[in-house]
């Protein structure tokens, strides 16, 4: 194994305790996209193993995936695809708790369930601000009545999303929750009582107690990466892994990497690590510039990042510059006096999200040796522990 994203358990028992001892309502954890490219499964079981006893995913195959590895709590799909047969029978016979953001998406689960002859228990999607998905807070009165019509659907929740939960003070999310709670009154004053309502995801939930309700749905915060609260310590629980391939000393005036950008002032010795673009290291979300304010600040990043490049490859705690392009699979670092050689691992800042689903998740920490892995096979698990345990990887993140 030549690279790998370490995820530490026992680091993520630690933050599942910490949020639980801050909050007074249940949690919802949400772990779309492969649980933020950190195993859906693996983190599934163990959170369940943890207590809690609520999930959520963005797509109709992301809770099949988890009913197929063994998880047995209820399961919300934020965002399923009603005009697919195959995902409405699949909603039925995975029990999977959909979301309904429409009239339409309302009656085609209320037509499926009368010919399946069961009803299926819904969560409502309201759009308080978000200008994205769910049912707008002044059409939804006008609807109420269609809606109690549809008697195979049994209404367990309803719920929204915070745009803006990143400012400091509450003024939009304020401005949602307040229109989100008013649909709320207005639905039971039609006959529509939801018992279950809920609108925080971590930021919100970390930041603004008020937007708590009846439970808060936690995602990135498990992963140590909304640390906004002092009364919350969370520690990053992952780190991506990559061993030494090679160690060269190039001599000065050496072209490093495609289109010739960098060049050595000195003797140089490099290493160069078997990792690259195809694996997500170097790639970044697209900055969506809007406004002008949005463009400039963008401009100001890239003009820092430039003049002094931030850090993205350790050896002990021991900063690495990039030195030349990065390429598709292999990258070079310039290595000084450090007594790197092939095979030493070094550490690289990569987002779970962008890394490659073909990089080896490995599990690590006391936690991971309890672990019964949820329905995922023994070997899927313990494989990588095992052998970064004997090449002496396994420490805990500095």
């Amino acid at each position: 194994m030549e690279k790998w994203m370490e995820i530490d358990l026992d680091r993520l028992r630690n933050n599942v305790q910490a949020l639980q001892s801050y909050f007074n309502v249940p949690i919802m954890a949400v772990i779309k996209q492969n649980a933020y490219g950190l195993g859906a499964l693996a983190l599934g079981s163990f959170l369940e193993q943890l207590g809690i006893s609520c999930f959520a995913v963005t797509t109709t195959a992301e809770g099949v995936e988890l009913r197929q590895g063994g998880i047995k709590s209820p399961i919300v799909v934020f965002a399923p695809l009603y005009n697919d047969p195959k995902q409405l029978e699949q909603l039925w016979e995975y029990r999977l708790i959909p979301a309904v953001y429409s009239l339409e998406a309302a009656a085609i689960l209320n037509e499926y369930a009368a010919k399946s002859g069961r009803s299926i228990d819904v969560h409502v999607k309201t759009d308080s601000g978000m200008g994205r998905m769910g049912f707008a807070p002044e059409e939804i009165p006008a609807l109420a009545p269609r809606l109690l019509e549809l008697d195979r659907l049994v209404y367990k929740g309803i719920f929204t999303h915070y745009s803006n939960a990143f400012e400091k003070k509450m003024g939009y999310t304020a401005l949602q929750r307040e229109k989100f709670l008013k649909v709320v009154t207005e639905l039971g004053q039609k006959g529509l009582d939801i018992p279950l309502k809920y609108s925080a995801n971590s930021l919100a939930a970390l930041k603004f107690p008020e937007t708590h309700m009846d439970m808060v749905s936690i995602g990135s915060a498990f992963l140590g990466n909304s640390t906004v609260n002092p009364a919350v310590p969370l520690q990053k629980i992952y780190r991506c892994r990559v061993k030494v391939l090679q160690v060269r000393t190039l001599p000065k005036g050496s072209y490093i990497g495609y289109s010739n950008t960098f060049r050595t002032k000195r003797t140089t010795r490099v290493a160069v690590l078997p990792i690259g673009y195809t694996d997500g290291f170097g790639v970044q979300k697209k900055n969506d510039a809007f406004r002008f304010s949005d463009f400039l600040r963008e401009q100001y990043h890239l003009i820092k990042s430039f003049v002094r490049p931030a850090n993205s490859v350790f050896f002990e705690g021991k900063p690495l510059k990039v030195i030349g392009k990065t390429s598709l699979q292999l990258t070079v670092v310039d290595i000084g006096s450090l007594p790197l050689k092939p095979g030493d691992v070094v550490d690289v800042s990569l987002n779970p999200l962008f890394a490659s689903a073909r990089m080896e998740r490995v599990y690590v920490g006391t936690a991971a040796a309890g672990m019964d892995g949820g329905g995922l096979p023994a070997s899927e698990i313990y494989a990588g522990v095992r052998e970064a345990a004997v090449t002496g990887q396994s420490q805990k993140q500095d």
